[in-house]
């Protein structure tokens, strides 16, 4: 596509959105040699298929996991209101790119609204160089309009932000509102779509990891095990062997969410990240995702490098999925997750944290599944060692890969003659013992529950030993 194509160019309006609301008069440019007029509204209008299309600067103070490399605000109502002939007519059929569940103020019910996310100091578009898209926007808003507007007299965008429940934290307090304001601008087609491959702050934004590749509109979200928090799996890798047992080999946060249109399933996106890995030996990690339905469609798997938006070499992979949705998410871990001069990642005593490689993923399905497809959480999170070829599951979950060394065996259990499990999911905030500490020293409730099936040591997990775990917070392994 050649800016050339287009006989108009892509304008900044002299008005922002201010405080949360923007009444922009699509008249009036920022600089008054671009003003639009009614015909030129209509080339656009025409040039993206009944709809105009704008870029929105994204200017936020940091709140919640805001930074200078992803922001974002909230969308309210968004109508284009204008007058023919003395008769207003409304346009308020809007749409972005990404979308997120979120509570409004003084509420906690989440629902779904559309949502801008960019990077401070953006500066894509430029009222002096309009045709070079690296210079200022981030996010763009779609309004439909199936009307001509040709014969406008007036046009105006008028732009609400949604106020959210910033006490609740992420997502709302990453996509509230301050008060400070955001320039916008229209766009032709070209620059349109530059931006929206560009895509920038969305790959670091709550909630909308993968969105972008989903190719059905979704109606709603459900995630597990919520919108904001993640499953953490931990594993023994010396299986079938006890080893050291310090449930420390490979620590895995993750998070699911099911894109559900008409009541029926018809997408899944996931995010992750490493948080430790203390083993010698190398591994590849994959999550298993156990639909009781045959499943088809595309996969598309992001691996990004710690604290960055930029992903890994060979990235984006896209991968044909026709049976079992099954995803290798991390390959060779032992070289995604190394300190120079250590063997381990995050599980020494006295070893500064680093942080680890982020994945996110997203499946289209072919055939939308019904609500009862979808399998109990916390799914199948499993490693394959690589050095003897065994996976690792937890339990009640079969082997997978038809090159492991434990294939096609019936045995499921994946604990030991005494019923030590060698993979274990627990809640976010969960940290792993130190390097060569055992699981029952770290958390001395632990064994009691496994070998007792003691109710009342269920939440052994919340118990640590403060001299014998590794202190890694959500905050530190959220990036």
């Amino acid at each position: 596509m050649s800016f050339s194509t287009f006989a108009v160019d892509s304008v900044q309006f002299e008005d922002t959105i201010k405080q949360g609301y923007g009444n922009i008069n699509l008249f009036t440019a920022l600089q008054s040699e671009n003003n639009l007029n009614a015909a030129d509204l209509e080339s656009l209008r025409n040039d993206h298929g009944d709809k105009l299309v704008f870029a929105v600067d994204i200017n936020e103070s940091a709140s919640g996991t805001e930074k200078a490399s992803t922001q974002g605000v909230a969308l309210d109502t968004v109508e284009l209101i204008v007058v023919r002939d003395g008769v207003e007519s409304r346009y308020s059929e809007f749409y972005t790119a990404t979308t997120s569940l979120i509570a409004p103020i003084n509420e906690t019910t989440r629902s779904s609204h559309f949502t801008m996310i960019g990077e401070t100091g953006s500066s894509r578009i430029s009222s002096s160089t309009l045709n070079d898209i690296t210079l200022v926007f981030d996010s763009l808003l779609s309004v439909v309009i199936t009307d001509s507007l040709a014969n406008v007299d007036s046009a105006f965008l008028v732009v609400r932000l949604k106020q959210t429940n910033k006490s609740l934290g992420d997502p709302e307090a990453f996509y509230d509102y301050t008060g400070g304001f955001e320039d916008i601008a229209i766009v032709n087609p070209y620059d349109a779509q530059v931006l929206a491959k560009l895509a920038p702050g969305v790959a670091e934004a709550p909630l909308v990891v993968a969105y972008s590749q989903i190719e059905e509109p979704i109606d709603s979200w459900v995630y597990y095990p919520s919108s904001t928090t993640y499953f953490v799996v931990a594993y023994e890798d010396r299986y079938p062997l006890r080893g050291d047992y310090d449930f420390n080999d490979l620590v895995v946060g993750y998070r699911v969410g099911f894109g559900i249109r008409n009541s029926q399933v018809s997408a899944v996106i996931g995010v992750g990240y490493m948080i430790a890995r203390g083993a010698s030996v190398d591994h590849d990690w994959y999550l298993h995702i156990p639909f009781s339905n045959h499943v088809s469609g595309n996969a598309t798997i992001n691996l990004f490098k710690p604290s960055s938006s930029n992903q890994v070499a060979g990235y984006p992979s896209l991968e044909a999925v026709n049976g079992k949705l099954n995803l290798k998410l991390f390959a060779n871990t032992k070289a995604l997750m190394k300190v120079t001069g250590s063997e381990f990642a995050n599980t020494l005593s006295g070893q500064s944290l680093i942080q680890g490689h982020k994945f996110s993923f997203s499946f289209n399905l072919d055939t939308p599944l019904d609500l009862s497809a979808i399998p109990n959480a916390p799914y199948d999170p499993y490693l394959h060692v690589l050095s003897s070829g065994y996976e690792i599951h937890l339990s009640g979950n079969s082997s997978l890969l038809p090159h492991s060394t434990n294939s096609g065996e019936s045995n499921s259990a994946y604990k030991d003659e005494l019923g030590y499990p060698y993979a274990l999911v627990v809640p976010e905030q969960w940290l792993p013992p130190l390097e060569y500490t055992d699981l029952g020293e770290a958390y001395a409730t632990f064994l009691d529950y496994t070998l007792n099936s003691n109710t009342e040591n269920e939440a052994w997990y919340l118990s640590p030993s403060s001299n014998k775990t590794k202190p890694i917070t959500t905050s530190h392994w959220k990036w």
